[in-house]
């Protein structure tokens, strides 16, 4: 089941963690203990979310209860602090935490930012991306990417043979799935298609403003 995101709920803070990246230490014959690495991390959410008055606490609470049922997902917006320049030089979605979340719990509202695109295609567990941007756009090692649902942290940054427009991105984790050539790289408006690990419901008492810290992790 694939539940909405709810509306006008906002958003105090947003957490991501990547996790899954080591097993198990592993041990040799002569007792010295070494990290196993794993391609298969994934991302956990921590997001306190609050509702003001009757509406968004009423969505809050109904969203808590649906996604309680077995296999229920939802496509979460990832709010960032910091986000890459546009085309004419300034930080995309100024000083806001995230780009507005619209009406009715269909998504945000309006389209992302089209300046990123694959340079080349991105195949299942590559650990870099070829981007194609405007000049006056950069992507700094810490920033969050977002491919389909899928959410990336960018963690090194490379011009592409001294190109102000073509840069090699590595980004953990390695990139889910195959992307073509043209495909629009999300630098603003992120997401990430998780289910949830437990939140706070939400009952009657008098404070106008309602908190509940939700937790959750990437969903496959």
């Amino acid at each position: 089941m694939q539940v909405s995101f709810p509306y006008p709920v906002k958003i105090q803070a947003s957490i991501p963690r990547l996790t899954g990246m080591r097993f198990s230490p592993f041990t040799n014959i002569d007792g010295e203990a070494f990290a196993k690495p794993s391609l298969n991390g994934y991302w956990r959410l921590e997001v306190t979310a609050f509702a003001r008055q009757m509406g968004p606490q009423l969505a809050l609470s109904s969203f808590v209860t649906q996604m309680q049922a077995a296999g229920a997902t939802c496509v979460v917006p990832v709010v960032t602090q910091f986000r890459p320049n546009d085309d004419a030089g300034r930080m995309l979605a100024g000083n806001c935490l995230s780009p507005q979340y619209t009406f009715d719990h269909v998504g945000f509202a309006s389209d992302p930012f089209d300046g990123f695109t694959l340079r080349a295609a991105a195949s299942h567990r590559d650990s870099f991306i070829d981007v194609d941007k405007p000049a006056l756009s950069q992507l700094w090692p810490g920033h969050y990417i977002t491919l389909g649902d899928r959410l990336h942290q960018v963690v090194n940054v490379s011009a592409i043979e001294e190109s102000e427009t073509a840069i090699r991105v590595s980004v953990m984790p390695n990139i889910r799935g195959d992307h073509d050539v043209g495909t629009l790289v999300v630098v603003d408006q992120l997401r990430l298609k998780c289910r949830m690990e437990q939140g706070d419901p939400i009952g009657a008492s008098i404070e106008k403003i309602k908190i509940s810290n939700l937790s959750f992790i990437e969903a496959f």
